[in-house]
């Protein structure tokens, strides 16, 4: 928000003053330098557009080509608008007006699939997502076509009437809708392309107040061309700068048919948090498949509670790392085939405090060390190792611990069948009050309805592919949080990137894994 809130202040503000301003008939340059420098900034803007839309198209990726498809008809449009200026190429004509007033709802009306985001409609346009992106590049070059043609063809409405302040209504709410989703977006995963597209999505309806009065060659009309010229440059170049940087643009904008904070969150991990993930996996690759469901299930379920992109971030982190403590367990305890004695059981119940003082050196992961820590207690008290009551355990401390116990239950391991899911819910609602936050297991339980159980590949690069990109598991920083034995055995990567142990690991029927 620190950067956005002022941008939008600013620009917004400064536009709406000069639009509104009694000396907006004030001339700031010449007709002709007028065409020049609107022609290249949009021309520009129209060029990065086609590129966005062939990449979605020729990678099949629905939501980028869609994205390309609203950045292509906001650009276009203008474009005409610049050839149609009078003075140059034309003389005085309203076809220059209607072009850019049109661009922005035009644009609107195109990424419906991505402004509503999860509805029927969204639902039904997305499934025929190719379709949809033609037919409005096309309609939308057919309509630059015929106001080149017919420039006089349609009345182009007055500066400051009800039909200009309508476009700029209807401009400014689509526009702040998709630039505050990829806020979100990254507040969740702190990816700068995130935040560049959502710079770039709001400053085109920020343009638009210009409409309210700003004069040709005002310094209204000027700042109004250059926001939305450089609003669409910033759009398309967050998509292009993800592309290259991660080759799959699906995991950083708002997805149609995915859920985007739970991409965002996978984009956004350090390298320290993928490095822990493959310390676990090289220490039991039970756990590290346990980790990676109950991160992905506790997102779901903090979405369905409407929490606010930090606090899904810290949840998402601290249900990732839950069991990082474990890291530090001896494995004779760890991976006891029989009944724990009471010495070992302390040893076991002391994994949240070590898996939150392995992440104290990390700024980043503290507010996730504070649910790391607090995921073993219970509303009664009887929980640890702090021995909370239900007012002192964080709500995201608290879906964690559901989900953990949820994925506990039915879960196969390598000593037993998980239990049927009928019977693990019966389990839940049975401890609630006592064991489990009432509000966490309902919300848990209708994700779980909704969305079925855990789907682990969905976050299936965590600690593997990306953790290839970071260039192995151990930096200096995290090698000094784990034992000797365990940092080695993580340094070792094999041929895809994936951590292995350096020497032989046990069979999984010997391995079980105390919760």
């Amino acid at each position: 928000m620190r950067w956005w809130v002022p941008f939008v202040g600013v620009v917004g503000g400064g536009l709406g003053i000069l639009s509104l301003s009694g000396d907006h008939q004030m001339m700031w340059g010449h007709p002709g330098l007028a065409f020049v420098v609107v022609l290249l900034l949009t021309f520009g803007c129209a060029v990065g557009a086609a590129v966005v839309w062939v990449v979605g198209v020729v990678r099949g990726l629905a939501e980028i080509c869609l994205l390309g498809t609203v950045l292509w008809v906001v650009s276009l449009l203008p474009l005409i608008h610049g050839l149609l200026l009078p003075g140059t190429l034309y003389g005085a004509n309203p076809g220059t007006v209607v072009a850019l007033m049109a661009a922005v709802p035009a644009a609107l009306v195109a990424g419906l699939p991505v402004l509503l985001d999860g509805s029927i409609v969204s639902r039904w346009l997305s499934r025929r997502w190719l379709a949809w992106s033609v037919v409005w590049m096309v309609l939308s070059t057919t309509a630059a076509a015929a106001l080149l043609i017919w420039p006089r063809a349609i009345a182009a409405p007055a500066g400051g009437g009800a039909v200009a302040v309508a476009t700029v209504i209807v401009s400014v709410t689509g526009t702040g809708i998709l630039s505050l989703r990829h806020l979100r977006l990254y507040a969740i995963g702190r990816r700068a392309g995130s935040l560049i597209a959502s710079l770039g999505f709001i400053a085109p309806g920020l343009a638009t107040l210009a409409f309210l009065g700003a004069e040709p060659l005002s310094a209204g009309w000027w700042l109004a061309h250059f926001t939305d010229g450089l609003g669409v440059l910033f759009a398309a170049g967050g998509l292009l700068i993800a592309y290259s940087r991660d080759r799959s643009l699906s995991f950083v904008l708002s997805p149609v048919l995915t859920r985007e904070p739970l991409v965002a969150l996978e984009l956004g991990l350090t390298p320290v948090v993928h490095r822990f993930i493959a310390a676990l996996e090289a220490k039991d690759d039970v756990t590290r498949m346990h980790v990676i469901r109950v991160g992905e299930l506790a997102m779901r379920v903090g979405e369905r509670a409407a929490l606010d992109p930090l606090a899904l971030r810290a949840l998402g982190l601290g249900a990732l790392l839950h069991d990082v403590g474990k890291l530090l367990t001896p494995d004779a305890v760890l991976m006891k085939p029989g009944a724990l004695t009471d010495e070992e059981r302390a040893v076991i119940q002391r994994h949240p405090i070590d898996g939150a003082e392995l992440l104290a050196g990390f700024r980043h992961l503290a507010e996730a060390a504070k649910i790391i820590r607090a995921h073993h207690e219970r509303p009664d008290g009887a929980g640890y190792p702090d021995g909370l009551r239900a007012a002192e355990i964080s709500f995201g401390a608290s879906i964690v611990s559901v989900v953990d116990a949820w994925d506990a239950m039915v879960s196969d391991r390598p000593y037993r069948d998980g239990m049927p899911t009928d019977q693990a819910e019966a389990i839940l609602r049975k401890g609630v009050g006592t064991q489990w936050c009432e509000t966490a297991v309902e919300l848990a339980l209708k994700e779980i309805h909704h969305g079925g159980i855990a789907q682990p590949w969905r976050l299936e690069r965590v600690g593997r592919v990306a953790l290839a990109k970071a260039g192995g598991l151990a930096d200096d920083s995290l090698a000094g949080c784990l034992p000797e034995h365990l940092t080695s055995i993580a340094k070792t990567p094999s041929l895809d990137g994936a951590p292995v142990a350096a020497g032989p690991m046990r069979p999984l029927s010997a391995r079980p894994v105390r919760g």
